[in-house]
This record gives structure tokens, sequence and C-alpha cells, in this order.
């Protein structure tokens, strides 16, 4: 799929400077501002999945796009920080949530310049941010690990086998000192290509 190897290839890029150049904010902006590029537009479905039964608290949503993840937890009464790096996209995530009368914090900021903290998530999303995953100059695993409240939950989901993609076991390995609570490596829909089948993997762990 050109686009999911685009996908790889920009997000990659935003590893290189704390602050990701204009040409890839813009290129993002244009892929929300258009609606050329296909995606689900519904929360994710891995993520109703991991938020059932837990008590709402603090949740944050790494490369959040037009905010449907972001609206969701909000709906069902987490406090939502959503960052991306796109200014498009956290615009219409700010109009998803005011449509929906719900508040969220909506920042525009690169991922490897966004201060997520220590200790300070009940939740924390990651979906199909592989390539940030991977092509970070920080250790992610770390950082979210450490970002995490006791109890807190992450909820990873992305393409799997692909060159930038997870790989086997690789997520299992990386949080081995969380709890997991969930992993799967399918093929299924992925939310960035409905209508396709696509490897992914899914994961949900706990910090003890």
């Amino acid at each position: 799929m050109r686009f999911r190897a685009l996908f790889v290839f920009l997000m990659g890029i935003t590893a290189v400077k704390a602050q990701a150049p204009p040409s890839v904010r813009g290129y993002w902006d244009d892929v929300f501002r258009s609606g050329k590029v296909q995606f689900n537009k519904n929360a994710s479905e891995l993520l109703q999945f991991a938020i059932l039964g837990r008590k709402p608290g603090q949740a944050v949503d790494l490369g959040m796009g037009e905010g449907r993840n972001a609206v969701f937890l909000a709906e069902k009464g987490w406090q939502v920080t959503g960052a991306d790096i796109s200014p498009e996209a956290v615009k219409q995530a700010k109009a998803r949530a005011a449509a929906a009368h719900v508040a969220i914090e909506a920042i525009t900021d690169d991922l490897d310049h966004y201060e997520i903290g220590r200790a300070k998530w009940d939740l924390i999303v990651l979906l199909y941010m592989h390539a940030w995953f991977h092509e970070s100059k920080h250790n992610v695993p770390e950082v979210l690990a450490a970002a995490l409240k006791p109890g807190g939950l992450l909820v990873i989901e992305g393409y799997a086998g692909g060159k930038g993609d997870f790989q086997t076991n690789e997520l299992l390995r990386d949080f081995d000192k969380l709890k997991i609570v969930h992993y799967e490596d399918v093929v299924d829909e992925a939310d960035w290509a409905p209508g396709e089948k696509s490897r992914v993997i899914r994961f949900i762990a706990e910090r003890p």
C-alpha cells in the first residue's frame, strides 16, 4: 500500500529533529484537510475493549490525529490530552470535541519534543505510531512505561511484520516489566486501511 509506505517514511523523519520540519507537518495537514486518505473515523475497537470496566482518569493519546479516540475517551469521562504533529489534525480534534460537547487538551507537537512526564497517566494510547516507536531518538518503551501511574494502562496497535512495523513478540519483550493484559498478532482490517486485510499487532499492558 503506497500510503502505508509513505506513512512509515514520513513518521521516521520526525525523529531527526526535536521539532519536525514544516514539510512533514504540511504533509499531515494535507492528509487531514483533503480527506483523500481513508481511515476509520470511529473510536478504536481495541481502545473500547481496553477501558471496559475501568474507572476514568488521566489519558494521553499520542499521535491523536483528528481526535476520534480522544473524543471517545472524553465522552466516557476521561480527562484527555492529545498530541499530534499536524496543526490541521489538532484543529479538527478541537472541533470534534466541541461538537460532542466534551473537553480535551489538544496539543500541536512532535512526539520527540512533547514532555509526557513520569507516573502521570492512567491510560496511554499509541495507535498506528509504530514508525515513531522505532525511529524516535528516545527509548520509547522506557519512556511510555515510566509515564504510566501504577495500575495505568498502555494500549498499542500498529502494522506488523514489515520494515518499520512491529515484529513478532517485540512488544512483549519491550514491556516485559508490565503486566500483559492482551496481545494478538492477526490479519485483520487496520484502522488506517479499512476494507483491506493487513497484519496487525494489538497490545494492552498494565503497570503493576
